[in-house]
């Protein structure tokens, strides 16, 4: 995905619900379409990097 893909999924939400405030509308509505993508992207790499660890401490990697 570009940076400007990532950048609008971030930004649009927040602008749609600016009108509710700035803690409820934008901080908790801004990730609601990037959210998810950050979340699996930072889950995958630990789940990886715990994968390489334990590779690492039996010899195969």
């Amino acid at each position: 995905m570009p940076i400007t893909g990532f950048a609008n999924s971030v930004v649009a939400p927040a602008i749609e619900y600016k009108a509710e405030g700035h803690v409820f509308g934008i901080g908790c509505k801004i990730f609601t379409i990037a959210g998810p993508v950050i979340l699996f992207g930072v889950l995958t790499s630990w789940i990886l990097g715990i994968l390489f660890l334990i590779g690492k401490f039996l010899g195969i990697m």
